[in-house]
């Protein structure tokens, strides 16, 4: 912490209000965990006053999909054109502003401006931060013209700055002070929870996730810049992913043939006429399924514009290689001999077993090349044979246990596939992965 400590009674105000409102600053930590390691990180590596890690706390409460009547976005609330300023691009598939690592480098390229602007007060530029430098320097120049001081405690701003600034000070007050006020923080691991990995091109998160060991819904929540569930053709190319699935990720990303990136998606590029009704007409799928994988509300086109095209309601098998099991066995041992294409992931799936473990058992990574005629050691589950990989999208009507005996599946075997828990419920047009015996 590096401003210097003020304790008038407008940051005691502020403060009583936050220590009488406990619950508040317990669900700002909550949120903060996963994302504060790396943001405490770059504003150290910029050499930075820490207070400034008190600004999302206010203005999103830690929340990277909150939104504000002004239409700011974000961990640290962004409007449309500063946000555009300070290279936040937004767009139909990607909004800079919702990204946390690059929102978080965008503010703080904000604030050095402002800084710099304000002559290095640090006040002054938190005001500005909240009510524009425009409205900040104009205060300033109204003391100097009158003869006033023209400190920030000393500036006429409108109300909700006056309280901003103070509200900043009183946050990192009672952080730096948590035993004095009897505020009980979480204990933070001084070690990062997330991970960013470059995935080298589009790819669904429904996808990364089954390849990462994650949940589905615990990706999209930690890479809410991503407006489609998957990353933007264009890039960028990065998620946000707990560090302990990482490596795993990274691994599988290195054998993942091209076409099982967006697997069960296509795209459409909306033309002059076009409506949503003809569109899905066109590609045999409902209306409301192609609104729910655009995540559209209205139903409203422009020329132009790139639309997700989910698969019908029918089931599709995944076009790729199957490899042969070569019979030599010991104790359900497979000796498998690598062929001309083969790669870890249509080993692994071929086989039912992961990729992570593949690798484990032979001594490989990320950079480990496949050669044809290599020996590989294999551990199927007992009673597994080759499988084949299908993408199955739901029905209305259809449940676990219905999909799971139509394809003589085990129900657990679905939900750890599509990474769904007990309480999750399917809905009609969301898609399922499966993975089931050649003679199904």
């Amino acid at each position: 912490m590096q401003l210097d400590s003020h304790d008038n009674a407008r940051v005691r105000q502020q403060r009583d209000w936050l220590l009488r409102n406990d619950k508040h600053m317990a669900t700002i930590a909550s949120r903060a965990e996963p994302y504060l390691y790396l943001m405490v990180e770059e504003i150290e590596r910029r050499e930075l006053p820490m207070e400034l890690i008190t600004i999302p706390m206010i203005e999103s409460m830690f929340d990277p999909n909150a939104r504000s009547r002004s239409n700011a976005v974000g961990l640290w609330q962004f409007v449309p054109a500063t946000g555009k300023n300070f290279g936040l691009r937004h767009d139909n598939w990607y909004d800079g502003r919702r990204d946390v690592l690059a929102s978080t480098n965008a503010a703080l390229d904000y604030l050095e401006y402002l800084n710099r602007f304000f002559d290095g007060d640090w006040l002054q530029t938190l005001a500005a931060y909240n009510a524009g430098e425009g409205r900040v320097r104009n205060a300033i120049t109204r003391n100097e013209r009158a003869g006033r001081p023209t400190d920030y405690w000393s500036l006429d701003l409108p109300r909700e700055t006056r309280m901003y600034v103070p509200k900043i000070l009183a946050m990192a007050d009672m952080i730096r002070n948590a035993d004095k006020y009897n505020v009980t923080l979480p204990v933070l691991a001084n070690k990062p929870q997330l991970r960013t990995i470059n995935t080298g091109g589009q790819i669904d998160l429904n996808v990364a996730a089954q390849l990462a060991g994650v949940s589905a819904s615990q990706l999209k929540a930690l890479n809410p810049a991503l407006k489609r569930g998957m990353t933007s053709p264009q890039g960028p190319y990065n998620l946000l992913v707990p560090v302990e699935y990482a490596d795993t990720l990274e691994l599988a990303l290195a054998d993942l043939p091209q076409r099982e990136r967006t697997r069960g998606v296509r795209s459409y590029q909306v033309t002059s006429g076009d409506t949503l009704s003809r569109i899905a007409q066109n590609h045999g799928v409902t209306v409301q399924q192609l609104k729910l994988a655009n995540n559209m509300r209205g139903n409203n086109l422009r020329r132009g514009q790139s639309l997700i095209i989910p698969n019908g309601g029918r089931a599709t098998q995944v076009a790729q290689s199957k490899p042969q099991q070569l019979a030599s066995r010991s104790g359900g041992k497979v000796n498998y001999q690598v062929r001309s294409g083969d790669n870890l992931w249509s080993i692994s799936q071929a086989h039912g077993v992961t990729h992570a473990d593949l690798a484990k058992w032979n001594g490989l990574n990320a950079k480990s090349a496949l050669k044809p005629g290599m020996k590989l050691v294999v551990w199927p589950k007992q009673g597994k044979s080759s499988n084949k990989s299908m993408v199955y999208q739901v029905r209305r009507g259809d449940s676990l246990s219905s999909i799971a005996a139509r394809f003589q599946v085990a129900v657990n075997d679905v939900m750890r596939w599509n990474q769904l828990g007990k309480s999750d419920y399917l809905k009609p047009g969301q898609e399922l992965t499966l993975f089931v015996k050649n003679n199904s």
